[in-house]
Order: C-alpha cells, then sequence, then structure tokens
C-alpha cells in the first residue's frame, strides 16, 4: 500500500487528488503503513480496496502481485469537521484516496474499485456514497459521473476549487 501511495503523490494528474505530499507519505514509519492497513481491513466505519494484478506463474508456481489501485471509504462523524472543516449533519460514507497505475488505466480499474466501494457503503447502511474531487481533474470527474455520481455542490478547498459528488445508493 505504501508503494502505491507513494506512485499516487507522484503521478503530476492524481496528485492534485491527494491531502498529502510524497514527503509526508515518506515520513510515516512501516508500523504506520501497516496499522493504516488492517484498520481499513477490519475497522466497522471504513474500509479499503485494492485493485490487484497477477502475473503469469514463476518457477516455483506462486503469482506475483501488483497493486495497481485503491480506494478508501470512511464515515465522516455528524457534527466533526472533516479534512476541509466541513461538518456533516449526518454520518457520511466518504470516498477517499482513488488511484489507478497509469499502465492499467482505461481496463475498467476505477469501475470496479468504486463498486466496491459502494457496496461496501450499501451494505453498511448508508444512503449514498460521496466524494469530493479537484476541479482539474477532469479525467477522475467523468469516471465518477460514468459511475452515476452527481454534483451536489462545491467549494474552495488548499488547492482551489473542489466539486462534490454523491451517489445514491
Amino acid at each position: 500500500m505504501r508503494e502505491l501511495r507513494l506512485e499516487a503523490l507522484a503521478d503530476p494528474v492524481a496528485s492534485i487528488a491527494f491531502l498529502e505530499t510524497t514527503e509526508q507519505a515518506l515520513a510515516r514509519p512501516d508500523s504506520e503503513w501497516r496499522e493504516r492497513a488492517e484498520r481499513n481491513a477490519t475497522a466497522a466505519d471504513q474500509a479499503a480496496f485494492v485493485a490487484v494484478l497477477d502475473d503469469e506463474p514463476g518457477p516455483d508456481g506462486s503469482l506475483h502481485h501488483e497493486l495497481v489501485g485503491s480506494v478508501t471509504v470512511f464515515t465522516r462523524r455528524s457534527g466533526e469537521p472533516d479534512y476541509f472543516e466541513r461538518i456533516p449533519a449526518v454520518d457520511t460514507a466518504t470516498m477517499v484516496g482513488v488511484y489507478v497505475s497509469p499502465a492499467v488505466r482505461g481496463r475498467g480499474v476505477i469501475d470496479a474499485l468504486i463498486e466496491a466501494a459502494a457496496e461496501w457503503a450499501r451494505g453498511v447502511g448508508y444512503p449514498e456514497l460521496t466524494l469530493d474531487v479537484h476541479e482539474r481533474n477532469v479525467v477522475a470527474i467523468a469516471s465518477y459521473r460514468r459511475a452515476s455520481f452527481e454534483i451536489v455542490g462545491e467549494f474552495v478547498g488548499d488547492d482551489g476549487r473542489e466539486i462534490a459528488m454523491a451517489l445514491s445508493l
């Protein structure tokens, strides 16, 4: 997960989507990456999904697994400020950290990640899945629109105009 995040932060298109720098990610100790992965796999109020590319079996029969995409869904708690200091009126499932490696873009990976995130949010009872996307991230916006997300607002974030989108579940 660490390597995939560093790849995302280095990607000039995707880097506007993340609220951290490469330097901040590199400064995190391995234990924090392990704790984050464990929390995303086991917590009731958040989940992470990864897209895995399996190569051909090696001489020993094992497959090489390469992570090529990821998304995290977490709960924005009602009454508590979120990462942009907005305070939701109700608990809200929010999709963040969406990334697909350039080598597999255009092959449906983003669609599968969005569907996994929506399925999780639906399964724990949320009526919608929300996200924020920078206005310059036009490829991501097109992907979200294709997945039936609708624009529900906009605001100015740290790096310019952000678009708030929601998917009814």
